[in-house]
């Protein structure tokens, strides 16, 4: 059976050569423009491995990798980094963000990045998920109410099982300073 291959690449002179490379080198390949249309493919079809471009228009490669990485169906699937750009701190947050490789386009032959592809695919369950916060909210501590109000809630307890939320924090990396995403859910219920 053919490993199935997610292209996540702006270029279409790029992904049209890498698509036909990795066709020939007997893949499946699933290509996207950007990154709303990789997680929009994301929904249906669940690859081997993606191939992702960083600096793309509408959804750039970070956030891409961002939820990829904090969605449980699909954190597992490695993600190999295919950029045109390849300083240090670059290199740094995808991987922090939890990409399995990083490949500089400029000075990766077509072979190579297959052979890297097979490599992580190889070595797949070696991959790592993005660390998320889990926090219970004292519901008396200071500012509990207004954080309460901010998210709709009547008190921090499920509104179907009353159990007591819990507020998951998310790493959010678009912003220069440590920034999180957050969402209330019910251990019990998962909602």
């Amino acid at each position: 059976m053919r490993n199935k291959v997610l292209l996540v690449e702006d270029s279409k002179v790029v992904q049209q050569m890498y698509r036909s490379k990795l066709t020939i080198e007997q893949f499946t390949v699933l290509t996207a423009d950007n990154g709303v249309e990789a997680i929009k493919i994301l929904s249906t079809e669940i690859p081997d491995i993606i191939l992702l471009d960083l600096m793309m228009p509408v959804m750039d490669g970070y956030k891409v990798l961002q939820v990829i990485k904090t969605d449980p169906r699909l954190t597992d699937i490695p993600v190999i980094v295919f950029s045109a750009r390849g300083q240090p701190e670059e290199v740094e947050r995808s991987m922090n963000l939890g990409a399995a490789g990083y490949i500089i386009k400029a000075t990766t032959k077509p072979n190579e990045v297959v052979e890297q592809i097979r490599k992580v695919i190889s070595q797949k369950p070696k991959t790592k998920a993005l660390v998320h916060y889990r926090i219970k909210i004292d519901e008396h501590a200071h500012d509990a109410e207004k954080l309460a109000a901010d998210f709709s809630l009547q008190d921090f307890s499920c509104p179907v099982c009353k159990t007591p939320m819990l507020l998951e924090l998310v790493p959010d990396f678009s912003h220069e300073t440590p920034w999180f995403s957050g969402t209330f859910f019910c251990p019990e219920c998962k909602g």
